[in-house]
């Protein structure tokens, strides 16, 4: 076998980089925000701010759980939106990723 015989192109349409993009610079965003939103409870919060914004940071640290577990049918079904995820492995374990790195920004410790 020869190298002109190796055949290196995926077969099928080329995928678009502009999916996983949007969705790190979406995730990245909603990260920082998490963490800044937990200094500020974990320093200021009262005690029904404080489990308002725990339920939130799991409720979003579980919408990526769900990307990661369930995939397009989850982004279509219910997020309502075109993602094929499983077409992107970055954003298939980078949604887990996120997930992981969102539940440690559950504030632990109050005023």
């Amino acid at each position: 076998m020869t190298w002109q015989g190796v055949d290196i192109t995926t077969g099928g349409p080329a995928l678009s980089i502009w999916p996983p993009v949007i969705y790190y610079f979406v995730s990245i965003i909603v990260g920082g925000g998490v963490y800044i939103g937990r200094h500020f409870v974990e320093k200021y919060a009262n005690i029904t701010v404080f489990l308002i914004y725990v339920f939130c940071v799991l409720f979003i640290a579980a919408l990526h759980y769900c990307l990661f577990k369930f995939g397009a049918e989850f982004a279509s079904g219910v997020l309502r939106v075109h993602l094929d995820v499983y077409a992107y492995d970055s954003i298939h374990f980078g949604s887990i990723a996120f997930a992981l790195v969102y539940i440690f920004a559950v504030p632990s410790k109050f005023k």
